[in-house]
């Protein structure tokens, strides 16, 4: 509950977005957790969010089967204080909260063979506070908790993992339909710029008919090989480390756990997806989602636990091998980001079309690039006298922003890149032009094709750049074009759109 009263948060407003659509009243009730368990098994409360998937609370509820969130603990020391490590605890008192993340702590093996001196509390904020002044040398929280409110006090972390551990929903044990409706609800419910909301379209499976399997799906294939390649390359890493250390690494090991997990998750849905792709016309938006959801998903979890074990790892050798894994995970995403995108545009027929001024959506792309133009010293020259109004979609901004960006990667430092927009009739013609080293004829034809790098063979990409900007200028009814620069030097590229109709 924020301050106002109101309840808040991922949960929230994933049952928000449910009860839209179900009809559901909702009603938020404040309460601890051991309040809100009492009040899940007596009847007064119906659902009871972030509840840790346990066999202790399966037992007890019926709990949701989709995972919304991964949570694990985390152990927090106070600033200056020499336990850098698990083997440091040795001897020290600590600090917790009774929690799945405590007691798994208290039950490992490793406890039992050392000499730790438990202080029981009331709440997190009490265990964190008992560190900063020193009552407790460590404290057991919720990595969640701890990313939260731990900057708030004099504490710091030590990489170590505690029982990673899916946090779902719990309902009682005569709610099962109900939480399977949650579940299902769940599974259609997408992100996009940080909005909940449920997928475009549902797939009717009584409606499917046989198509040939896309070029896009050996794209998609292709892709979640290279998942399972990285997450093959990540075990070998850790299996290393495992050799090496003892019980902090055990603890690395089930968070390794945690992500094979997912991995065989997105294995088979993937295979299910693939069957049934064979039989659909439609399951092209069922592929696309899976791409932004069960390929996107273990490959951001791959992500944040590199980086973890780059910033633990202290030999080199090994740091640089997991710095290679960290790169060619982000070009992974990029490359996942960017083919659902395409895959989305190609499936489209036609867009919302408003108004807007096209000197306008220019300059805010610009201010969104200026960093990479500082970084490289380049001068843009755009200076337009008119309004410029066209009808087009949000789409048009991907268009700018990716020939400009292009043009800023490709250029040398210190040039300068000019825009122009010219009035060619019932057509806006809107040139970029750099001064790059230029793309050779034979290349021009086909730099608008899917995974097209034209001559650049020492720039690795997917070439889905401009195969995006090729789609969403044919949604639009334009043209884009790619010309050499004034006296043979360097690229432009033009885009003529349409005149708005008001015009």
């Amino acid at each position: 509950m924020n301050e106002a009263g109101t309840a808040e948060g991922l949960y929230v407003e994933i049952l928000e977005l449910i009860a839209s659509k179900k009809g559901w009243e909702l009603e938020f009730i404040p309460g601890t957790k051991e309040q809100n368990l009492k009040r899940l098994d007596n009847g007064s409360i119906d659902i009871l969010p972030v509840i840790p998937y346990t066999p202790k609370m399966e037992t007890r509820f019926a709990l949701t089967t989709e995972a919304v969130f991964t949570d694990w603990g985390t152990v927090y020391t106070y600033k200056g204080s020499e336990i850098k490590s698990m083997g440091d605890l040795t001897g020290k008192k600590i600090a917790y909260q009774d929690d799945i993340f405590y007691q798994s702590f208290n039950a490992s093996p490793g406890t039992s063979k050392s000499s730790y001196t438990f202080l029981d509390t009331d709440s997190y904020t009490e265990v964190l506070e008992l560190v900063e002044t020193k009552k407790a040398d460590a404290g057991i929280v919720p990595r969640s908790y701890g990313d939260r409110y731990g900057s708030d006090y004099n504490v710091e972390k030590i990489p170590f993992v505690i029982a990673p551990t899916d946090m779902v929903f719990a309902l009682s044990r005569e709610d099962i339909i109900l939480a399977e409706t949650i579940d299902e609800n769940i599974r259609q419910i997408t992100v996009e710029n940080g909005e909940i909301a449920y997928v475009s379209q549902e797939i009717k499976k009584n409606d499917l008919t046989t198509w040939e399997t896309p070029s896009w799906l050996k794209l998609s294939a292709g892709i979640g090989i290279g998942l399972l390649l990285l997450f093959v390359i990540l075990s070998l890493a850790l299996r290393d480390k495992v050799e090496e250390k003892t019980y902090e690494l055990n603890s690395k090991n089930r968070e390794l756990e945690v992500e094979i997990r997912e991995r065989k998750v997105a294995e088979e849905k993937l295979k299910q997806y693939s069957l049934e792709l064979k039989n659909s016309n439609e399951l092209k938006d069922l592929f696309t989602d899976i791409l932004r959801h069960d390929l996107i998903n273990p490959a951001t979890v791959i992500k944040g636990y590199v980086e973890f074990l780059i910033d633990s790892e202290e030999e080199e050798r090994k740091k640089q091998a997991l710095k290679a894994i960290e790169r060619n995970n982000k070009k992974l995403i990029y490359l996942i980001e960017n083919a659902a995108h395409l895959a989305k545009l190609e499936n489209m027929d036609e867009l919302n079309f408003e108004t807007r001024n096209l000197k306008d959506i220019i300059d805010e792309t610009l201010d969104n690039l200026k960093p990479k133009m500082d970084e490289k010293d380049i001068n843009i020259i755009f200076d337009p006298e008119n309004e410029y109004p066209a009808d087009v979609n949000s789409t048009i901004e991907d268009v700018f922003s990716n020939i400009i960006g292009n043009s800023i990667k490709y250029s040398p430092e210190r040039t300068k890149i000019t825009i122009n927009i010219e009035d060619i009739g019932y057509e806006w013609e809107i040139s970029i032009t750099d001064e790059g080293e230029g793309i050779p004829d034979k290349d021009k034809p086909y730099i608008f094709d899917r995974f097209k790098r034209a001559h650049k063979v020492n720039i690795k990409g997917s070439g889905l750049g401009l195969a995006i900007v090729k789609r969403i200028v044919d949604l639009h009814e334009g043209t884009v074009k790619v010309e050499d620069g004034k006296d043979g030097k360097g690229t432009t590229f033009k885009v003529i759109l349409q005149k708005s109709r008001l015009e």
